[in-house]
């Protein structure tokens, strides 16, 4: 297990934000959809929806963005998104992996590090773009990273951190809650284990609602942070059972511009630290 201090120098850019309005408080019934939902009917009582931004990789499109983001405003809660993430390194399809340098300029092939925060960092801002472009509204809700083995992961953790490090960290500095979806043992496989307890969890992996209710306690948690949500599958939809109140998109008030744009610069050395605290995990 790496220790629960590895991420703090990197993700200290833009802390997490906290606040939850008094409407998006008490049990929920949830549904989450995406690209395979296109021309489905979707359900009409639930209280909150969550709409997939990508096409199952980063940088693909949902083309259904637009419409299932207009469904998920009919429930009674905040609606949320999520992107899919991944760390496919040269293989990549989606950029020219050597060619990142932003926001670290140190990308090469020598400091591999550098391209994975950068390629996670570039997916978040792409999906972000994408989901403002189609809805509107994508600084007013909270974000997942779906975090599943079935895309593409160096057998390296320590990079496959650092591409969801960079992705966590470009989606605060848009000022939006930021949680991971995946599984205890998905976690382990991509990342080691590794333990952010100011990012709060999306579980999947129950098998039905009941059992769902049953892993809201901290001890289902993969990343330390809390429980929101727990996900079964009936009738070929994603339900999810709603632990505990969404975190609250709103911007917190947030560094000058100026100490932003150092900070970012300050990452290159940062995210040397943090591979070095990771990789002498392993």
């Amino acid at each position: 297990m790496f220790p629960v201090v590895v991420l703090a120098a990197v993700l200290a850019v833009v802390p997490g934000v906290s606040r939850v309005p008094a409407a998006d408080a008490g049990p929920a019934r949830a549904y989450d959809v995406s690209w395979p939902n296109c021309g489905q009917a979707l359900p009409t009582n639930g209280d909150l929806g969550i709409v997939g931004v990508n096409g199952g990789r980063p940088y693909e499109n949902n083309p259904c963005l637009a419409a299932q983001f207009r469904w998920a405003t009919s429930g009674s809660r905040r609606p949320a998104f999520y992107m899919n993430t991944s760390n496919p390194g040269t293989a990549s399809r989606a950029v020219n992996w050597y060619a990142q340098k932003s926001p670290s300029a140190a990308c090469s092939a020598a400091n591999e590090g550098a391209c994975a925060f950068n390629y996670g960092y570039n997916a978040a801002r792409y999906a972000f773009a994408r989901a403002q472009a189609q809805t509107g509204a994508a600084s007013r809700h909270t974000w997942w990273l779906d975090v599943e083995t079935g895309n593409s992961w160096s057998t390296n953790r320590a990079l496959n951190t650092a591409s969801i490090t960079g992705s966590i960290t470009y989606l605060r500095t848009q000022g939006v809650p930021v949680g991971v979806y995946s599984t205890r043992y998905q976690w382990g496989q991509i990342t080691g284990g590794v333990v952010i307890p100011d990012v709060p969890v999306w579980l999947a992996g129950a098998r039905n609602g009941q059992e769902a209710t049953r892993f809201c306690g901290p001890e289902r948690s993969f990343t330390g942070g809390p429980v929101i949500m727990v996900q079964w599958v009936e009738h070929n939809l994603d339900h999810n059972h709603l632990c505990r109140p969404m975190p609250a998109a709103v911007t917190p008030p947030g560094p000058a511009p100026a100490t932003l744009e150092q900070q970012i610069k300050q990452l290159p050395h940062d995210l040397e630290q943090l591979l070095g605290k990771l990789l002498g995990q392993k």
